[in-house]
């Protein structure tokens, strides 16, 4: 598919495709990341296309980060890996590429490397509520005596689900953890359902914001099992996101960040 083809592709679901009118708007605070597939069904020999990009507004196309940002990257479709996928940077998207010679669903993930840096007093408020920060997060930083600089890294991680002609060859992967820190799955209890881990493992009580092609997003919780259910009345294509905060042993050490999204095309309301 030709750079041409694949901006149609992509202004034709932001046009045709939006979440229900239930949503309510969440503030777009900083750059969103996410994985974004030139169609979310493909046919066998195609060429497959998803890019990676960062943007203020779910599925802008943005900024694309360089391949030297990348510290995990990975295609599987059908149960089996795929090695022979190429990255190419372009002005606004880093785009994966591959050949679909086999028929099932596909999970495709990447993650960058961890940057870090200091956040400037005057900007440390507006950065703490970039990343969602908790209010135990915030006294922790604003206790401190002085107005010192608020140290931070981050990483992130972004997943997507795709189909090859039919999304049920190889659909266990989708219940399955890739290794990122921080990552969603699908739950076996719906089609809707998904689970947030934290290093392989349920995370509970976390904020989760879903979001649809029209920039709106929709806040929930995950539950003490780590699930996060998207109503019946949402629908087309998605993004699920969740930043998960670790506080340093002293409240003047490094506030990292890990901050993950899953972009799909949710199931038909039944």
């Amino acid at each position: 598919m030709t750079n041409i083809s694949l901006k149609l592709f992509r202004t034709r679901i932001l046009a045709s495709t939006v979440l229900a009118a239930t949503l309510f708007a969440v503030p777009a605070l900083a750059h969103q990341t996410f994985l974004w597939p030139a169609k979310f069904m493909w046919q066998s020999g195609d060429k497959v296309e998803v890019a990676l990009t960062s943007a203020l507004a779910f599925p802008k196309l943005e900024s694309g980060p360089g391949k030297d940002r990348i510290a995990f990257s990975s295609a599987m479709v059908a149960g089996k890996k795929i090695d022979t996928f190429t990255l190419a940077e372009h002005k606004t998207y880093l785009n994966m590429e591959f050949q679909a010679d086999t028929a099932g669903f596909g999970v495709i993930a990447m993650s960058s490397k961890t940057r870090s840096g200091a956040i400037k007093p005057e900007d440390s408020e507006g950065y703490l509520d970039e990343i969602g920060a908790s209010d135990t997060v915030r006294k922790a930083f604003n206790d401190l005596p002085g107005t010192p600089a608020l140290n931070r890294s981050y990483n992130k991680h972004t997943k997507t689900f795709i189909c090859v002609e039919t999304c049920t060859g190889g659909a266990d992967a989708k219940y399955k953890s890739v290794g990122q820190k921080l990552e969603f799955v699908a739950s076996k209890t719906g089609d809707r359902d998904f689970v947030l881990l934290l290093d392989g493992k349920p995370l509970a009580g976390q904020d989760v914001v879903i979001y649809g092609v029209d920039g709106k997003g929709a806040e929930t919780v995950s539950d003490a099992n780590g699930l996060v259910k998207i109503d019946h009345a949402h629908t087309g294509v998605a993004m699920l996101t969740a930043v998960w905060i670790t506080l340093p042993a002293k409240p003047d050490g490094v506030y990292h960040s890990d901050y993950t999204a899953l972009t799909l095309k949710l199931a038909h309301a039944h």
